[in-house]
């Protein structure tokens, strides 16, 4: 018995893309590198907070709302295969939890939109810019582990925007 019917729950209304009823922003990397640059060149740590929280903020409203839809996912290792399920099926890339739990732990990502978005208009940076994603992250696990919008911070460690072979982060409580 499939548990989620993607059909239903990944959809399109139109031209908007819906995920368990909830309309969610896809936008491609000219619109979201544009962004990002902006925000870090003119407004520098704030802007990258900002990006941060924003993710935070819309991936735990976002996940949270989708496991109430399915109760019957109560597994912490359920729910970490559903986030990165949905990661991907965003277009957000490949993402895998690696030695986490609740006081923190590693997570990689192995292909993303936005490291491909910004090594196309951009280059190569000299600092990890990963930012949506280290907020995505953080609200996916706060949801996961049962704890308040703001309680992880999550710090990335190595960025192939850097040409590493991979996003590292890491997760700590705050």
């Amino acid at each position: 018995m499939q548990l989620i019917n993607w059909r239903k729950e990944l959809s399109r209304d139109g031209h908007r893309v819906v995920l368990s009823g909830l309309p969610i922003a896809m936008h491609c990397h000219h619109y979201n590198i544009n962004l990002h640059k902006t925000l870090e060149d003119t407004l520098d740590g704030d802007g990258v907070r900002m990006l941060f929280e924003a993710a935070e903020e819309a991936s735990f409203m976002g996940f949270k709302f989708f496991l109430d839809q399915y109760g019957r996912i109560k597994t912490i290792k359920s729910r970490l295969e559903l986030a990165a399920t949905i990661y991907q099926n965003c277009g957000l890339g490949i993402i895998h939890f690696k030695k986490i739990g609740p006081p923190g732990g590693r997570v990689i990502s192995t292909s993303s939109h936005h490291v491909t978005g910004w090594l196309a208009k951009h280059g190569r940076r000299e600092t990890p810019g990963c930012h949506f994603s280290r907020g995505w992250i953080a609200g996916i696990l706060e949801v996961i582990y049962n704890r308040n919008l703001g309680y992880y911070a999550v710090e990335e460690r190595e960025c192939k925007m850097m040409r590493k072979e991979a996003c590292v982060f890491r997760v700590t409580e705050r």
